[in-house]
């Protein structure tokens, strides 16, 4: 498969950057308009878009879902962990912000950078890997490129799995060879549970005992497509995990496992609620989404 080059700056003061969110300006905003794909870039005044990193999936530090209010996962356990080192390495410094999670100052203002693209997802955000300078080897933005795993090697997308400090969450668009890549980087930072990493703490497979929502949001690390899911559950219905498996049957959650052609819906035929305990059975990068 093959993805579009687009070259231009990262930009954050104004704008909510988390692990795998950041905001982006084209040298030519005209290239949004080349990509494929049914869904479009929606852009800002400026022309600048949304980036959500290909391929991983940061603790959330301000998902809103069925609200009213913005819930997050353990800020100190890893969801600013995430974001943290995604500013540093594209070379932020002096970041800060505000309650709301919004970007006041940092230098500087932009860094140059280049993305690598296949299109846009259902809420208009440019689904992407994310490099900082220019790319090796060098091509014109625009240009439709073979992204290989030395392509991908040069990405924050690589180096925040590689660090542990996200997770891995597969699309069906996303081109085998990367994805093979990227389980075993996942799986080789799972082993290491390096101290400031999301497998340090996370229970997604041993087990989340939920006694409320606090639980989530202050001390249970999980894979954040769970948590958002759980997280809307337990605003809807309240503590109980009795009723579960059925709000997530009635979910649009479509998957398959990586060993499997067809596909599913319903991430209750993947996870186990035993009491007020619920545990994912597969391995996460063992399962591939597809597309909305």
């Amino acid at each position: 498969m093959t993805m579009t080059l687009i070259k231009g700056r990262y930009q954050i003061k104004g704008f909510e950057p988390d692990g795998d969110t950041v905001h982006f300006l084209p040298d030519d905003i005209t290239v949004w308009s080349q990509l494929p794909g049914d869904h479009k870039v929606k852009t800002d005044d400026h022309g600048g878009a949304s980036l959500r990193l290909d391929g991983i999936d940061a603790l959330e530090t301000h998902y809103l879902g069925v609200g009213p209010d913005f819930v997050h996962q353990p800020l100190d356990l890893g969801a600013h962990a995430a974001r943290d080192a995604l500013l540093t390495w594209l070379g932020f410094t002096d970041v800060e912000q505000g309650a709301d999670e919004k970007v006041t100052s940092a230098t500087p203002e932009t860094v140059a950078g280049f993305i690598l693209t296949g299109g846009a997802d259902t809420y208009g955000r440019c689904v992407a890997l994310i490099g900082k300078g220019a790319p090796i080897p060098d091509a014109e933005s625009g240009a439709v490129l073979r992204v290989d795993v030395p392509l991908l090697h040069q990405t924050a997308n690589h180096e925040l799995l590689s660090r542990g400090l996200v997770y891995p969450t597969f699309y069906k668009n996303l081109p085998k060879e990367l994805r093979l890549d990227m389980a075993a980087t996942t799986q080789k930072a799972r082993a290491e549970k390096a101290p400031d990493s999301v497998w340090a703490n996370d229970v997604t497979h041993s087990g989340a005992t939920i006694e409320d929502l606090s639980s989530l949001t202050d001390h249970l690390v999980i894979m954040p497509k769970l948590f958002r899911r759980l997280a809307d559950y337990l605003r809807l219905f309240g503590p109980s995990l009795d009723h579960l498996p059925a709000f997530l049957a009635g979910g649009d959650d479509e998957y398959y496992l990586s060993d499997q052609r067809d596909s599913t819906k319903g991430l209750h035929r993947i996870i186990d609620v035993i009491g007020d305990t619920i545990k994912l059975r597969p391995r996460i990068d063992d399962i591939v989404f597809v597309e909305k």
